[in-house]
Order: C-alpha cells, then structure tokens, then sequence
C-alpha cells in the first residue's frame, strides 16, 4: 500500500494526539467521564458529475446511524475536551471517525462544541460500485448538546467535509465531500 504525504501528516497527528491526551488525562485535578453514544445521521454529499457540473446525494433520514465511545476532560470549571471514537455507517459507506472537540457549557443545561474530526473508510475496495480516492479525511465539526441529567446528554452536530474522499461509479458523481448532520443521544457510565 502506498501512503500519500497527506496519509501521513494524518498518521503523525493521531500520534500525536494519542500522546497528548494521554499526557493531558492524567495532569488535571479534575476527573475523565467516560460513555457510550449512538444515533442518526443525515449526510449531504457534495460533488461533481462527469461534466464538472454540481452533483451529490441527500439520504433519506431513517438509513444512517453511527455508534461510538466518549471521553470527556473537564479543563476548568465550564470546559472540556472531548474525544469520541466513533464508526458511522451511510447508506453505502462506512466511515470510522475520530471528532477532538473543545467543549463549553455556556448556557444552564446547553454547551457547545468545536472541533476537526478525522476520518478513515474502512470498506474494501471490491466492487464497481464506489472508488475510493483517499480512505484519510478531514472534517470541521460544530454543535450543541443538551444535558438532561448526569448520566444522558442530547447530542447535535453538523460536520463539513473538506477532503474529496470517494466516486460514486453507478450514480455519476466524483470527488464526493460529504456534509454530516447528527442527532443522537450520549450515555455516561461514571
């Protein structure tokens, strides 16, 4: 297999990363909660037809799901950083998502995130179907969430796709980007 120069920036980042908050996790006074998350996704796919022209795919709302784990560190008394493995499942493509967000209750029981999501499409390359152009990408997530009591948490999000990741060779489209709307609820087990 052979790695682009963008391939392995993405590596060293998440080496990076895996070392930071590692090192972060145990410097703070405050404790790590830790859970599960699931919920829907509603994906916009943006690309390009054979033309050059605009193109893409909308989902329909109930075929998208994704599922992961949460990690959240509180950093002071009304922010966070918060790390989510996660693998979403589209339609037709499944990706495997790695969201960092900087988190801030700003409002009661309302707080706010930010941050880049990486992400890796697992799928083989077998069929006719779909090409793969770059299994890496990149993404900039922004969105709410809603704490209804210690333990459950209502999560929203919208995430923009910045790497062209994938062709659709049956429906004609390339050089899909694809936008991510999320609703899902969060579970913290400590």
């Amino acid at each position: 297999m052979i790695y682009s120069n963008k391939d392995k920036s993405i590596k060293k980042f998440l080496k990076f990363s895996l070392i930071f908050f590692s090192t972060f996790l145990f410097s703070q006074k405050y404790p790590v909660k830790y859970g599960i998350k699931a919920g829907w996704n509603y994906s916009n796919v943006n690309a390009v037809d054979e033309k050059g022209e605009p193109s893409g795919y909308v989902s329909d709302i109930i075929d998208e799901a994704y599922a992961g784990f949460i990690l959240k560190k509180q950093i002071s008394s009304k922010s966070y950083l918060q790390v989510a493995p996660t693998v979403s499942y589209t339609e037709s493509v499944t990706f495997v998502e790695l969201p960092i967000y900087y988190k801030h209750d700003f409002y009661r029981k309302f707080s706010f995130i930010i941050g880049p999501k990486l992400n890796y499409i697992p799928d083989e390359q077998y069929n006719n179907f779909y090409y793969f152009r770059k299994r890496f990408g990149i993404s900039g997530d922004i969105g709410l969430n809603y704490k209804i009591s210690d333990h459950f948490m209502i999560e929203s999000s919208f995430s923009k796709g910045f790497t062209k990741q994938y062709d659709d060779l049956i429906l004609t489209y390339y050089q899909a980007r694809r936008d991510v709307y999320k609703l899902g609820l969060i579970y913290f087990i400590n």
